[in-house]
């Protein structure tokens, strides 16, 4: 019993200053530790590289050359010529745009632009460069798709060309057919993994005012409407009363309420919405804005009572840093969350 009691009054004793201390310290390892906890990773799935290394490959091969050689012997066959008649003129014309002599030596896939620029196409030289006329020979690829690999064409052309012919224009044709699809495939996806990133689990939260607001400019204000080349646009608007800001005002750790106006930036890249403590680096979207509070302190008092000052915030993902000049506690720190769904 008296080495019990001994030991009780060994004890130490922590000063006030040491209690505001450790306080402080866990506060800024809780508002840490939560942001890693609960990051996330939500990219839109696309293919693997390796499904489309092959068609890749095959399209390094493949120049506008051959692809020009393969319509002049398809259009070089009476049999094609006949059996065309009235589309004969068009497939003429698309035929010379694709035997431009500024596009034979690239190839299919430089000429859908999947590969870095030429030398010439990076000093500003458009009459050396062949993208410059890449729109006009892909639109007549496609054209001449249409026409001549038709269930009335194909027997026409295979029989008027013979079996080598014939495959060197389909292995031609379908190689930039099944570029073009793959384009459109993760064109369509980069645009669900935005809608994702914007509107999934790892996206802000907003309140019932902010729903109507961002609902209604979305429709009706320039920059915030969704397109169906890009998808959702980046920005959204920021109409908040958070409740969970904190400050330190003399040694003592308080939390401050406050409301925010202000605009909200979704991060698209593939390098951001990271997993984890990257997150914290790469996150999904930023913020900035104006801040309202009052000089009370508090963790539900409402930024329009006694005297309220007027501030700025910015955010990176979840962490946002608020400062108003003028009270006691001018820096606030909080994490983007929301206590009660479409309240604060």
């Amino acid at each position: 019993m008296r080495r019990c009691l001994s030991r009780v009054r060994r004890a130490p004793v922590l000063t006030r200053g040491a209690v505001h201390a450790r306080v402080r310290v866990a506060l800024v390892v809780g508002l840490l530790a939560s942001v890693g906890v609960t990051g996330r990773t939500l990219h839109a799935q696309g293919a693997s590289p390796s499904v489309d290394a092959p068609l890749l490959a095959r399209a390094d091969s493949i120049t506008v050359g051959d692809y020009c050689a393969a319509t002049r012997h398809v259009l070089a066959a009476v049999e094609v010529r006949n059996a065309l008649i009235d589309e004969l003129p068009s497939a003429e014309q698309q035929r010379d745009q694709i035997c431009d002599p500024r596009a034979s030596a690239i190839t299919l896939r430089q000429l859908l632009g999947d590969q870095p620029a030429t030398l010439a196409g990076t000093a500003r030289l458009p009459s050396r460069d062949a993208t410059t006329i890449a729109a006009s020979v892909i639109s007549a690829m496609e054209e001449f798709y249409r026409v001549t690999r038709t269930d009335r064409l194909r027997p026409v052309i295979r029989a008027a060309l013979g079996d080598s012919l014939n495959r060197g224009f389909i292995r031609a044709a379908e190689t930039e057919k099944s570029l073009m699809r793959r384009d459109v495939r993760d064109a369509s996806l980069e645009r669900l993994g935005r809608y994702e990133r914007k509107l999934g689990p790892s996206s802000a939260r907003l309140n019932g005012l902010e729903v109507l607001l961002n609902y209604a400019a979305q429709r009706w204000v320039p920059g915030f409407s969704a397109t169906p080349s890009r998808g959702p646009s980046p920005w959204e608007v920021v109409a908040s009363y958070v409740s969970t800001y904190g400050t330190i005002t003399d040694g003592k750790a308080q939390a401050v309420s406050a409301t925010e106006f202000g605009l909200r930036r979704y991060l698209f890249g593939k390098t951001f919405a990271a997993p984890g403590w990257r997150g914290v680096l790469f996150p999904s979207h930023w913020s900035v804005g104006t801040l309202v509070v009052s000089d009370r302190n508090g963790a539900l008092v409402w930024p329009w009572s006694g005297t309220s000052r007027t501030g700025a915030y910015a955010s990176w993902g979840a962490i946002k840093v608020g400062y108003v000049s003028g009270r006691h506690g001018a820096v606030l720190v909080t994490r983007q969350l929301q206590v009660i769904p479409l309240l604060f």
